[in-house]
């Protein structure tokens, strides 16, 4: 049996569709094969387990008893924290699974402190998580790529907060309308269309409780919105099929992503595969590609395109946590349980792979001294 640790929920806005993202995946898990250690990050960022954590009806106030546990440096073993902070063993991790999205969990914080215990994990490592979630970062790189992109600028609240007027004008004469984002937020909160300059300053404050640092991308009409998701398989990159959500609203937002659906992502409404040409399929899948082997991606990662009335592709932003895994997505080609089995045995050669890179050299620095130094 192979004891692998679910991490979900998380100190995010987006904690409580992590905890649906993670539960569908506890619920996917072979039991002759996985022995689950579900792991609930609560609100306050501290990590707990208990008996009650796979029911989903449980959420939030009927979790019953729950029992603090962390990880240590260097050391596989989860173990309980006492309220003396002394630490038992609770149980050994052979592998892990980040459900976590937004800040303190996607943004590679917590695949760090995997990396450093060593113990192996499904998802992408720290820097591509890191870049990813930051939007600013991620377009910027998209750019030295010649991945085409929606013109944007970016707003830090410093700069904001030291003349505002200076900033509106800024984003005036960038041109409206266009949409204020916050940079390291997902599930479209905190987003704002503006079209009239009364519009600009209300949105900035909003998208400013979520974020010091804002992207603002010119607004532009969308024929649809496409998305795809890949991850690799023993060297070779296997894409799903593409989907196209249907939206009746100018951006996708939180509400028609999660709150008017049952299941997350897997159930939101959308036309899959999508209605596109094969050339405009092939497009999205180089580009994807690119990313994700540029950034060193791994594990499920989905992209998300949109098409503009010239049958232009731009990427918008990709998700190294994407909702229910993206599991849906692949459903033509591997059933959720089968996908799980291979980013699990994928995740165990990876770690088999960096536990036999060198990671010390052999030097006479220190025998020898250096000249300069002074006590």
């Amino acid at each position: 049996m192979i004891n692998i640790a679910v991490f979900f929920g998380g100190e995010s806005c987006e904690h409580d569709i992590s905890i649906i993202t993670g539960l569908q995946f506890i619920g996917k898990l072979n039991e002759y094969l996985y022995n689950v250690i579900p792991i609930y990050i609560d609100k306050l960022g501290q990590w707990r387990v208990g008996k009650n954590l796979k029911d989903l009806d449980n959420y939030p106030d009927n979790l019953g008893k729950t029992i603090k546990v962390g990880i240590v440096n260097n050391d596989s073993t989860l173990y309980k924290v006492n309220s003396k902070k002394k630490l038992t063993k609770y149980a050994d991790i052979d592998v892990a699974v980040l459900c976590l999205h937004g800040i303190n969990g996607e943004d590679g914080s917590i695949s760090a402190i995997l990396e450093a215990s060593k113990i192996p994990y499904i998802n992408s490592s720290i820097m591509p998580s890191s870049v990813a979630m930051d939007k600013i970062i991620f377009n910027y790189l998209c750019k030295g790529l010649g991945i085409d992109k929606i013109d944007f600028v970016d707003v830090s609240i410093d700069d904001y907060e030291s003349d505002e007027q200076q900033i509106i004008d800024e984003l005036i004469e960038f041109g409206l309308p266009f949409i204020i984002k916050p940079s390291r937020l997902g599930s479209s909160i905190g987003i704002s269309v503006c079209k009239s300059v009364e519009e600009i300053n209300i949105a900035l404050i909003q998208a400013f409780e979520y974020d010091d640092k804002l992207v603002v991308e010119r607004y532009i009409n969308v024929k649809k919105e496409v998305n795809i998701a890949c991850f690799l398989n023993k060297g070779e990159l296997v894409f799903s099929k593409t989907e196209e959500p249907i939206n009746h609203k100018e951006i996708l937002d939180f509400n028609q992503k999660y709150v008017s659906t049952t299941n997350g992502m897997e159930s939101m409404k959308r036309i899959c595969p999508a209605n596109i040409s094969k050339e405009l399929e092939l497009k999205i899948k180089s580009t994807a590609g690119l990313i994700y082997k540029k950034l060193d991606m791994f594990g499920v990662v989905r992209f998300d395109f949109i098409v503009d009335d010239n049958d232009n592709v731009l990427l918008n932003e990709a998700n190294t946590i994407p909702g229910s895994m993206a599991n849906y997505l692949f459903d033509e080609i591997y059933n959720y349980p089968k996908l799980i089995d291979l980013l699990v045995t994928n995740a165990l050669i990876r770690e088999e792979k960096k536990l036999a890179r060198k990671k010390t050299f052999e030097s006479n620095v220190l025998k020898q001294g250096f000249s300069g130094f002074k006590k």
